[in-house]
């Protein structure tokens, strides 16, 4: 996982660290400098809902509600006031006294012309139906009060209004022929406005206008350099040489080898995100082998999960129970009662040989980003039981492309919950309905992903939510493979404060220097 090679390289940087004597980080600047191991097109998580983008977008357009993560509820953004009228409507009051980044007020035009967008039958984009397809309407009742209604009753509106649809401004967004545009020169009203965005770099500045009360914290430092390295050798690199102030998602075992720079700590945090397998049981990609329970079983029963979390993880999260069921504990509803499958890589190779397949196959795994070194060590896993398993890794967007096509024959990757969302409808929604996420096929999981987002009653949706996880586990359609929690490395200046659920481990508003 991490040679000698590269261990001499490190050694030399930190020489090389002493020659330059540290280009220390940029606190006498007040810019922190960041790299992202995926490229950033656009800051839109609507046209380019992938992680990173996310995480930017969040600190520069707001939604109406937001999460408090230490005291688990719904908490006020660009609303100051909310309740659920009815089964099927909520009720908010816009915030008085917010402006755009162009000095512009935030008005309820903003608030109707975005819900009006996002619920355009002729507008597109990714996830559009999961993350809308429950909203009926949405009525201006005056010029701070709207109501959001849903098409049936619904227990996750609140939840899902924590996080989307980011207001847009109407005298912006919508002079736009091509709205895709809006992500190149975003305008919100968060704690960072996008000074410039370019391929290789977005430069984030501190928005002195945000003092209006949200949820979310006002901005700590005045500027951030926010540039794409996907080589993570390139990011240890610079970071060890003071060119970087921040890396994160670094294998733990590269991350522990920068701990000989005086210069740079490591810190780790629990997430709620997690990799998993997952297979073609719908048989899209016409692989046809995942058909047969036994294959599914042989592949599971082949991966050393023991063995990768001690080799991926931090001691103080490798030494607790794994995560059984592909659902997060943190996520309000993950209830399960069943135990994923043990390692028994003699017992896999019978399996095979039951369903005729005791040649093995050849298998292809897709995969992106913080997954891949975790797909390189299930393919090595599957060889050794005659599956010829190789690695197809790329960027998020192909990834994503692929998998909606059904080129999937098996993907290992990752899964956040939507960036943190507090509940497990996110989850059930993205893997288990009817979408073209769905590799599965199962009409029973489909039903009851439905009937778990529409059961108000928390214990109700339990039952039905234990039904699907358990179903998932006893049939071998996937399994939850390694946590994966934050792991930073970070200049000494700089303070990152953990109070949130991004899987990144960091908010930019959420950082500040030392004092």
């Amino acid at each position: 996982m991490f040679d000698s090679a590269i261990k001499g390289a490190l050694l030399g940087a930190v020489s090389l660290l002493a020659i330059v004597g540290a280009a220390d980080a940029q606190k006498s600047k007040d810019t922190g400098r960041i790299a992202l191991n995926q490229p950033i097109r656009l800051i839109d998580s609507l046209h380019n809902p992938n992680p990173e983008s996310n995480l930017l977008d969040r600190v520069v357009m707001d939604a109406l509600l937001s999460y408090d993560t230490v005291n688990r509820k719904v908490a006020g953004q660009l609303a100051d006031s909310w309740k659920q009228v009815d089964d099927k409507t909520i009720e908010l009051t816009l915030r008085q006294g917010v402006k755009w980044h162009d000095g512009q007020p935030v008005t309820m035009d903003d608030v109707m012309y975005t819900f009006d967008y996002v619920m355009d039958p002729k507008v597109t984009f990714l996830f559009k139906d999961s993350r809308f397809g429950w909203l009926d309407k949405v009525e201006k009742v005056n010029d701070r009060t709207l109501r959001v209604i849903s098409k049936d009753v619904i227990a996750t509106g609140m939840a899902r209004l924590t996080a989307t649809p980011p207001v847009l401004p109407a005298h912006v967004h919508g002079k736009l022929e091509n709205k895709g545009e809006f992500g190149r020169k975003p305008i919100g009203t968060g704690s960072y406005k996008v000074a410039s965005l370019d391929n290789n770099m977005v430069v984030l500045q501190k928005n002195p206008d945000y003092n209006w009360g949200g949820n979310e914290p006002v901005g700590k430092i005045g500027r951030f350099e926010v540039t794409s390295i996907p080589d993570a050798q390139t990011q240890i690199a610079k970071i060890m040489v003071g060119e970087l102030d921040l890396v994160f998602h670094l294998d733990f075992e590269q991350a522990k080898s920068l701990q000989a720079n005086p210069n740079v700590i490591l810190t780790s945090a629990p997430s709620i995100s997690f990799s998993y397998i997952y297979f073609d049981v719908a048989d899209r990609s016409g692989i046809k082998v995942f058909k047969d329970k036994r294959v599914r079983e042989a592949l599971l029963m082949a991966i050393d999960r023991d063995g990768m979390r001690k080799a991926f993880l931090p001691k103080e999260f490798s030494d607790k129970p794994p995560q059984e069921a592909m659902c997060h504990s943190w996520h309000i509803g993950c209830v399960s009662t069943l135990k994923a499958l043990p390692y028994d890589p003699a017992r896999a190779k019978a399996l095979l040989a039951e369903a005729g397949l005791a040649n093995g196959f050849d298998l292809e795994l897709l995969t992106w980003g913080q997954s891949k070194p975790v797909a390189e060590a299930v393919a090595g896993d599957l060889r050794k039981i005659g599956v010829r398993a190789t690695v197809d890794a790329g960027t998020v967007n192909i990834f994503q492309k692929k998998r909606g096509d059904g080129k999937s024959q098996t993907m290992v990757t990752l899964w956040d919950n939507g960036g943190g969302q507090p509940d497990v409808d996110n989850t059930t929604q993205f893997l288990f309905s009817d979408s073209s996420r769905n590799y599965s096929g199962d009409p029973e999981l489909i039903k009851w992903t439905d009937e778990g987002q529409r059961t108000i009653d928390l214990k109700k949706r339990e039952d039905i939510y234990r039904q699907l996880f358990d179903k998932v586990i006893r049939e071998r359609y996937g399994m939850p493979l390694v946590e994966l929690p934050a792991i930073n490395v970070q200049n000494k200046d700089l303070v990152i404060d953990y109070n949130h659920t991004k899987p990144e481990g960091f908010m930019f508003n959420r950082l500040s220097w030392t004092k």
